[in-house]
């Protein structure tokens, strides 16, 4: 049996972390029986369609910490505040009750997140325990670094410089610890896998890259949504830390830029939970703060022009990968398409600084360059991206380990 450990049940898998954590699931379904284990606010029996992902499903009630304990944590622990972001005991004793039936040969590990949970296993010598496999989704020392860096260039934000110049030095050592001490670990880029592999691990980590289902996924799959042109779209989780930085960079710095150009343009914040800094970007002419929607391709399939903005981050854009699936054509940082195999004005745009701006211009005028760029970002998704051929190099590693 696989037991995989998740800090929710990717249900529906609609933000990053859920999506891939959803992928490797059913790819991990179909190789043995799996246990889930993971969290929930509202724990309760698992959806019906979920039974034919795993044969046993189990949630713990889990909220999250309350400031005074976080601070408390924060002032008097050498570990990374991701370390106690889960921490739940029941989990663990659950975990504990399934190890006894000495039938589970692999721990799938989602995420730093959730290696709180094998803290106790690690110091054991692999064949003491089943084998511990952890699912990097960042390298997330070097993702706080980056945040450092990007909150550092704002005196509003040198609270959250402080709070990621910490946690990049905490993280350093925890993750440290941790990759070191399972039996394998996979990255989602090679540029992750080399962070990592400078953590002192002895051999390099797997490469299984983010995905995109390029069936659903398509530029026919939805009618568009009923965008003014030129309409420019950015989406992602508008909680999380790096894509707030992205979309406030874009809408103070790119957007006016934009906007005198191409009086007429509207750019569209797609993603959940914006957080109070992103919501007041409503107020500067021409953008528009959507938050979450159920379906997020008709935005796409309405783009006339895609943006990536990122300047923080870690891993592969799962946005980037779902625009380029949907044909659009792309305006991106480098770091938007860190760890992607795109080339530079063959299959996106990319630029920075001020040549961002210049860059959504000339695609929002350039009909012909919009199409070539979308349709080649489409044809590298199917070949290179969909997520049969992503977690290929995931089930090469879990299928020698399993009963045949």
């Amino acid at each position: 049996m696989i037991l995989f450990l998740a800090p929710e049940l990717p249900d529906p898998p609609n933000k990053g972390g859920s999506i891939r954590a959803f992928h490797v699931l059913r790819r991990l379904a179909r190789l043995g029986p799996v246990a889930v284990l993971a969290l929930s606010e509202r724990p309760g029996p698992p959806p019906p369609s979920w039974q034919a992902l795993a044969h046993e499903i189990r949630l713990f009630p889990w909220r999250p910490r309350p400031l005074p304990v976080r601070l408390r944590q924060l002032l008097t622990s050498s570990r990374p505040d991701l370390a106690f972001r889960y921490r739940t005991p029941a989990l663990v004793e659950g975990m504990r009750a399934l190890l006894a039936r000495g039938s589970v040969a692999l721990i799938l590990i989602e995420g730093l997140e959730m290696a709180w949970a094998v803290e106790a296993l690690l110091p054991r010598p692999p064949g003491s325990r089943p084998f511990l496999l952890l699912d990097e989704l960042n390298a997330e020392y070097r993702l706080q670094e980056r945040l450092f860096r990007a909150d550092q260039r704002d005196p509003r934000r040198w609270i959250g410089a402080l709070y990621s110049g910490i946690q990049a030095r905490r993280l350093r050592r925890y993750e440290a610890w941790v990759v070191r001490g399972v039996d394998a670990v996979i990255a989602v880029s090679e540029p992750d896998a080399r962070d990592l592999h400078a953590l002192g691990m002895a051999r390099m980590p797997v490469v299984a890259p983010n995905g995109v289902d390029t069936a659903f996924f398509r530029p026919e799959a939805v009618p568009p949504a009923p965008l003014p042109e030129p309409a420019f779209v950015f989406t992602g989780s508008m909680d999380y830390r790096p894509n707030i930085d992205a979309a406030l960079w874009l809408a103070r710095a790119v957007w006016p830029r934009v906007r005198a150009a191409l009086p007429a343009a509207r750019l569209f914040l797609v993603g959940r939970r914006p957080a109070p800094a992103v919501r007041a970007l409503s107020e500067i002419p021409g953008v528009e703060v959507v938050g979450e929607v159920p379906d997020v391709r008709p935005y796409l399939a309405a783009a006339t022009v895609y943006v990536a903005p990122l300047r923080a981050g870690g891993g592969t854009r799962l946005k980037v990968l779902e625009a380029m699936a949907m044909g659009k054509a792309i305006v991106s940082t480098p770091m938007g398409c860190e760890g992607l195999t795109v080339r530079d004005h063959e299959h996106v745009w990319l630029a920075d600084g001020e040549a961002f701006a210049e860059a959504m211009i000339a695609l929002a005028t350039d009909e012909a360059r919009r199409r070539q760029l979308g349709e080649a970002a489409r044809r590298l998704a199917v070949a290179r991206y969909d997520w049969e051929q992503t977690l290929a190099p995931l089930e090469a590693i879990v299928r020698p380990l399993l009963p045949r």
